[in-house]
């Protein structure tokens, strides 16, 4: 009996130390394949996004998240010159929430935000179970994500530290130049239909949510005008989530805070996203529910944030 209990323990052990072996190297390995600064010339992907860490500890009062929608819609720089909010879009093309819970941990070790603003169109991207775990696999071991940099390793890979020196000048935001027109003959048409959102979405949303209130953060849903991507269904939809969890939501394509966007000169796609004539209207609609709403502070005249300042100015110069 003793025996076979050191036995299995022996086989117990063996099994342990191989795993433990398995995570040094697998450590070690996404150590060297990790860019080591938050640039596409060391390697970072979604460079505009990953500007955030970058950004000073505890300078961002205000986070944009979703997918294109928010980061053609809503511009940060903007916010700045008319109210004095920092904001940061972390938006991408096509995000899926799964994508949304990683950019909102990597912007929250750094940053404390008042406000999480969460474009509704991805609560309606669809995701499956694999690519979640995929998801999660890429943030705890960046070999995963960055498994093909070997072919262009340097030595600075293998004993430099990981760095993150680099911020977008337009804090996450692309303006769209161009203009063509939608057709909004049929736009948010009034309809008794909720559209469902998946149930992978749901307990997504559910987790960025607690994920905000750890933080000390509102978390807020907000639809950007749209002609494509956005109807009363969907609307709907949102709006019965939103009182489920308690959520904040904002409509800038119906009712009360409906922006007067004219879908012959402020779409830049036939009415998938706006123009920049577009975004203008968007941003000093969202900068003062921002401020008046959520009570977030202007920091224009304090010298600790002059390089927004300066930020703001170069943009007006290109």
């Amino acid at each position: 009996m003793m025996k076979r209990m050191t036995r299995v323990l022996s086989g117990l052990l063996r099994v342990a130390l191989s795993a433990a072996a398995t995570v040094a190297v697998l450590a070690a390995v996404s150590y060297v394949l990790t860019p080591k600064n938050n640039q596409a010339a060391f390697g970072q992907r979604d460079e505009r996004v990953h500007g955030i860490a970058g950004e000073p500890a505890g300078s961002i009062d205000v986070l944009l998240m979703g997918d294109s929608e928010i980061f053609t819609s809503v511009s940060p720089l903007q916010l700045w010159d008319e109210r004095g909010i920092t904001s940061y879009s972390l938006g991408t093309n096509g995000q899926k929430l799964i994508y949304t819970r990683s950019l909102l941990a990597l912007a929250l070790r750094k940053q404390s935000p008042r406000v999480v603003v969460l474009e509704t169109n991805c609560l309606f991207r669809p995701f499956t179970v694999g690519e979640a775990f995929l998801r999660v696999g890429k943030d705890v071991l960046p070999a995963v994500e960055y498994h093909d940099r070997w072919k262009s390793l340097t030595v600075e890979d293998f004993i430099a530290p990981v760095r993150a020196t680099w911020t977008d000048e337009g804090k996450g935001f692309v303006a769209k130049r161009g203009t063509r027109a939608a057709d909004a003959s049929g736009y948010m048409a009034p309809s008794d239909e909720v559209a469902e959102m998946p149930l992978l979405n749901r307990l997504y949303l559910e987790e960025i949510e607690r994920m905000c209130e750890r933080a000390g953060a509102r978390l807020v849903l907000l639809s950007t005008p749209s002609t494509k991507n956005w109807n009363m269904a969907r609307h709907n939809g949102v709006e019965r989530v939103a009182s489920e969890l308690g959520l904040d939501y904002i409509d800038l394509n119906v009712g009360e805070h409906r922006v007067g966007v004219d879908w012959a000169k402020d779409s830049y796609d036939a009415g998938d996203h706006l123009n920049a004539s577009g975004a203008r209207k968007v941003s000093t609609a969202a900068g003062a529910l921002l401020a008046e709403r959520y009570g977030t502070p202007d920091h224009r005249g304090d010298g600790s944030y002059s390089s927004w300042a300066e930020a703001s100015s170069r943009a007006r110069d290109k």
